[in-house]
């Protein structure tokens, strides 16, 4: 087991992860990666404590979430986070990731 995909440590706050190398399983693409970790910002960025003084159907929340998810993504750390993602995770732990319906679950799809 490895630790440290998605140690998107001071901006993002994400656990660290521990990956499962199976020899068997395909790593998954660069384009997969992507998805994944903006599927996972977008699930925290979410519960940014700034965000919360807004209504659900403020139309300002949309372009905060935004701002916010951009801001995460941006950090040096995402880049780093981006190529350990395609050295590490697997096809398998990346459908999983993608079908999470929060972070813990897709947290748990590549622990």
């Amino acid at each position: 087991m490895k630790r440290a995909l998605l140690s998107l440590v001071s901006l993002l706050p994400l656990p660290p992860l521990t990956l499962v190398q199976s020899g068997c399983d395909r790593r998954a693409t660069s384009t997969q990666c992507t998805e994944m970790l903006e599927k996972y910002v977008d699930m925290t960025s979410a519960a940014e404590p700034a965000l919360a003084d807004l209504r659900p159907d403020d139309p300002r929340i949309f372009a905060a979430r935004e701002l916010a998810k951009a801001k995460k993504k941006e950090d040096p750390s995402f880049r780093r986070v981006q190529a350990q993602c395609e050295a590490e995770v697997t096809q398998r732990e990346y459908r999983c990731a993608m079908k999470a319906p929060n972070p813990e679950t897709w947290q748990a799809c590549i622990d």
